[in-house]
């Protein structure tokens, strides 16, 4: 999993997101434990293909609960790829935030926590598919 050794501290120091809850499309956001956070997947639609279809991306999620959405990668660490990001999981979209440290998102975490609800954001960009991850035929339910 490896996430950075700042998320760690931050997790492991029982410190949450500070920010005006009034802002965020999803309202509070609750941090998971460090102890709790395992690797899950999240899916992205392969539409663009022309048919059913997805791909299976590993991830960390963040986030134990929040006030308007369900908590599910809301706030998220690819571990292939090293980097945080935000997962719609009702159109299966993986927005990430290249460069940007754990630091960055607690200075200011109000514009990563509204990335998958504003597509102007200039946080965060589409995740581009690598040949890492293979289509897969269908649903994974």
């Amino acid at each position: 999993m490896q996430p950075p050794e700042q998320l760690e501290k931050f997790l492991k120091s029982g410190n949450q997101l500070s920010y005006d809850y009034k802002r965020v499309e999803a309202g509070r956001i609750v941090l998971k434990k460090w102890q709790d956070l395992q690797t899950g997947v999240v899916w992205i639609d392969s539409f663009r293909v022309g048919d059913e279809g997805y791909y299976e991306i590993p991830a960390v999620n963040l986030v134990e609960s929040c006030d308007g959405y369900d908590p599910e990668f809301i706030l998220l660490w690819l571990p292939n790829e090293k980097v945080f990001g935000t997962w719609d999981n009702d159109h299966w979209e993986l927005i990430v935030f290249p460069g940007t440290t754990w630091g960055e998102i607690v200075k200011s975490p109000v514009p990563f926590l509204n990335a998958q609800w504003s597509p102007d954001s200039k946080v965060g960009k589409q995740f581009q598919i690598s040949s890492d991850y293979q289509r897969k035929s269908g649903r994974p339910f």
